[in-house]
């Protein structure tokens, strides 16, 4: 069945410019062009739509309260600006109700391979209940103190970027938004970033000062207290999975360390939007057994897809979505042929479990992966670096 996929401008001469761009694609999208925000609604309460992608600045309707109407009426939508103003106002009035933002100009191979992708996204998350509450999501909360430490190093005229770097990089909340605002054509230039202290470096003292201390950017509100979970034990697993995975690759460290912290991002996600079924879930899964096993037998999907599904929404890099949505399983990607990113995230999060107390490792490692990459012989080794870095946490 070919995806529905639809175009807002105020132009028509835009809307038929991308009509004639993206002729080829007619085969495997059903393309609708909606000239402003009133059309598009129209369109969108005559059939459903996969992709939405809107300018931002349209007479009337403009892109953010289309998309703010989207984003409630039809949550399983990808919603996605297209537009040439760069402004700090216009990025944070689209942040809160866009997935993902391209830039005009904007050549058709780009535009083509970001609609594709959203499109693959659904397939990841088959659970339609959780997929609009993943798509109502414009952003996840960070610890209290988490927060009020960047707040308090963003007011210092003295701190640096590093000071900055140090406080995102221990926040999953904040890691995550970060990186899918420097990851956005408002503030992208040529190229993915995946290290948090790149991250902010590329927005800059001042443009973090107003995101975080005038917009309010990131989300401020408690985690919901949910029986067997604790955002505090989450960070610092993530922290550890993390710093485990970066060393596991070396010479994709930026990418692993991202991926082992954000790993686990679908439990918050749920945490905070499904606490009564998380708990559920959580109380169904006996000690020391796998709370993934449990998600996907009662629901179909597991933490792992939820989180990989949020991060895909948001454009952070694919490696990164990837390793995330796979990390109990990386046997399923069948076209890894060596220790990457991915086997390093599912490694890391078995050896910080166990460090930290848990199951043996070998419970919730893929042991056909490893054998037939030829890495069960250096578990020994990574065993021993998590341990030293469990205890410097």
């Amino acid at each position: 069945m070919k995806k529905r996929v639809l175009f807002v401008d105020d132009e028509p001469r835009v809307l038929e410019g991308l009509r004639n761009r993206l002729r080829k694609q007619r085969k495997k999208w059903d393309m609708v062009f909606a000239e402003g925000g009133e059309r598009a609604l129209e369109e969108l309460a005559r059939a459903p739509c996969d992709v939405v992608v809107s300018d931002m600045r349209m007479p009337g309707m403009d892109g953010a309260t289309l998309l703010a109407r989207v984003q409630e009426e039809h949550p399983d939508a990808v919603r996605i600006v297209l537009s040439g103003y760069a402004e700090l106002e216009a990025a944070v009035r689209a942040v809160r109700v866009a997935h993902q933002f391209l830039s005009k100009p904007c050549e058709a191979e780009v535009l083509v391979s970001t609609v594709e992708r959203a499109c693959n996204l659904q397939a990841l998350l088959g659970e339609e209940r959780i997929r609009q509450v993943v798509g109502r999501m414009a952003s996840l909360p960070p610890l209290p103190e988490a927060y009020a430490e960047l707040s308090r190093v963003l007011a210092d005229e003295d701190a640096g970027i590093k000071d900055v770097a140090r406080v995102v990089e221990g926040d999953v909340a904040l890691s995550a938004k970060l990186l899918q605002l420097v990851n956005s054509a408002f503030f992208r230039r040529n190229r993915r970033i995946t290290s948090i202290e790149q991250a902010a470096a590329h927005l800059g003292i001042m443009t973090l000062r107003n995101l975080v201390l005038q917009v309010e950017v990131f989300e401020r509100r408690e985690v919901p207290a949910v029986p067997g979970f604790s955002a505090e034990d989450l960070q610092r697993h993530s922290l550890l999975v993390g710093g485990l995975a970066a060393k596991i690759v070396p010479a994709q460290r930026d990418d692993a360390f991202l991926a082992g912290m954000l790993h686990d991002v679908g439990k918050l996600v749920l945490a905070c939007e499904l606490p009564e079924t998380f708990a559920a879930d959580l109380a169904a899964c006996p000690p020391g057994g796998s709370l993934a096993a449990v998600e996907v037998e009662r629901h179909g999907v597991g933490h792992a897809e939820v989180g990989g599904y949020l991060l895909g929404l948001w454009g952070l890099p694919y490696t990164v979505v990837e390793a995330v949505a796979n990390h109990h399983h990386p046997g399923r990607v069948p076209e890894h042929h060596a220790l990457d990113v991915l086997g390093a995230v599912h490694v890391a999060n078995a050896l910080a479990h166990e460090v930290a107390g848990g199951a043996p490792a070998d419970a919730r490692l893929d042991t056909d992966y490893l054998e037939r990459h030829g890495l069960a012989g250096d578990l020994a080794r990574w065993r021993e670096v998590a341990a030293e870095l469990e205890e410097l946490l």
